[in-house]
């Protein structure tokens, strides 16, 4: 399970093209939710947000919880949970195992990847249908939820849902819906944009963990 915790958080982990026009698929509410939206985190250079990762299996009927943070500059990325680390300058990922004291390198490679974390925030811009599905209550909050369709239905999820802080004009949750059954959802509990990040930090160094064992998969 921590190995599907790692690949989950990895690829189901929060910008360029502009939202697709209203159609018979995409309403008038949902396109303006996600037009706001879109301005607002276009205008962040960097982001540091705090989040908790539920996968849930329906048919075996478990599911595990994890907390992490993703720090997000660009196309630079870093996922941060218990026993592994993710680094991402963009060009390079590698993959820090803990309890191996391993790290994989791999090219990195934003289209084999069904959600890249780089656009966790801004997932909705490109090759999806959208349409409004209501409302939802979060503790004290009213989040508008609106449901995501991917246009290549080669994806390994046929479904995403977010649930939008309209007040605050954030993503507060997204939920992934995996063809395998596995529902993928993340919840958003701190977030902070312009935080200053080095671009070292989405680097792996090996100094940083003496003895680490390299296996580089390039």
């Amino acid at each position: 399970m921590k190995k599907t915790l790692l690949i989950v958080g990895l690829i189901g982990l929060i910008l360029s093209a502009p939202i697709s026009s209203v159609s018979e698929s995409q309403d008038s509410r949902s396109t303006a939710l996600l037009n706001k939206l879109s301005k607002t985190y276009k205008s962040y250079k960097s982001v540091k947000a705090q989040f908790t990762v539920n996968i849930r299996n329906k048919q075996a009927n478990t599911s595990v919880k994890q907390s992490g943070t993703l720090y997000q500059k660009g196309k630079k990325f870093r996922v941060n949970m218990s026993g592994q680390e993710i680094f991402c300058d963009g060009k390079t990922i590698w993959t820090y195992l803990e309890d191996a004291n391993e790290v994989q390198i791999s090219k990195f490679d934003a289209k084999s990847m069904d959600i890249n974390p780089s656009e966790i925030f801004t997932i909705y811009e490109k090759g999806f249908m959208h349409k409004y599905a209501g409302q939802v209550t979060n503790g004290t909050k009213t989040l508008d939820v609106v449901e995501l369709t991917p246009i290549d239905k080669n994806k390994g999820y046929f479904k995403v849902k977010l649930g939008i802080d309209k007040l605050a004009n954030k993503v507060k949750e997204m939920s992934v819906f995996s063809k395998n059954g596995l529902i993928t959802t993340y919840v958003i509990s701190k977030f902070e944009p312009n935080v200053n990040i080095n671009d070292s930090y989405f680097k792996f160094n090996p100094k940083d963990k003496p003895g680490v064992i390299e296996i580089d998969l390039r």
